[in-house]
């Protein structure tokens, strides 16, 4: 998706592109690439440019934008977001999701990574995965938990298997 399809070289145009999440730490279980854009300035004339050059290029079936310079929802970048489907991803097909964040933000979210990153041990990358390959078909996922819960069951509460991530997921989901 990056090279032979030429993602890499569109985000290339408009930006610095930083891989993170699960392709960073190498512990990818579906097909799922998260992409912060380090831009100079966020125009969302310019984002909507590149989206089209990604549409154009890439042929994706669907695509979703937020603006999280005015939502400001919690615990997500301030920025520009791309969601890119190409077809359903519980079923193998790609999702990308592109982040266009200014220097400082760019920073912060690479830093959080790399601090993860420096975390996982050859055995909670096992836990880790482990984990992920039972959640990520789940319809509670994405919409009550994501990855970074995973992570933190495992690197912080030393959760290792699935039945136990799930009592520990539920527990937090119904005292929020």
């Amino acid at each position: 998706m990056l090279y032979k399809n030429g993602l890499l070289t569109i985000l290339e145009k408009y930006g610095t592109p930083h891989i993170s999440g699960s392709y960073y730490l190498n512990l990818m279980t579906w097909r799922d690439l998260d992409i912060y854009l380090e831009v100079d300035e966020q125009s969302e004339t310019n984002f909507f440019s590149l989206g089209g050059d990604i549409a154009s290029s890439l042929h994706p079936v669907k695509m979703h934008f937020r603006n999280e310079l005015i939502a400001q929802t919690k615990g997500l970048p301030l920025g520009l977001y791309w969601g890119i489907y190409f077809g359903n991803e519980r079923t193998g097909a790609w999702k990308i999701d592109i982040w266009c964040v200014k220097a400082e933000e760019c920073k912060r979210l690479m830093d959080y990574c790399s601090t993860l990153n420096d975390k996982i041990t050859p055995e909670s990358s096992v836990h880790i995965m482990n984990i992920k390959s039972q959640c990520w078909t789940d319809p509670l996922y994405r919409k009550s938990y994501t990855s970074t819960d995973i992570y933190t069951a495992v690197l912080e509460k030393n959760i290792h298997t699935s039945e136990a991530f799930k009592d520990y997921i539920m527990s937090q989901i119904k005292n929020l």
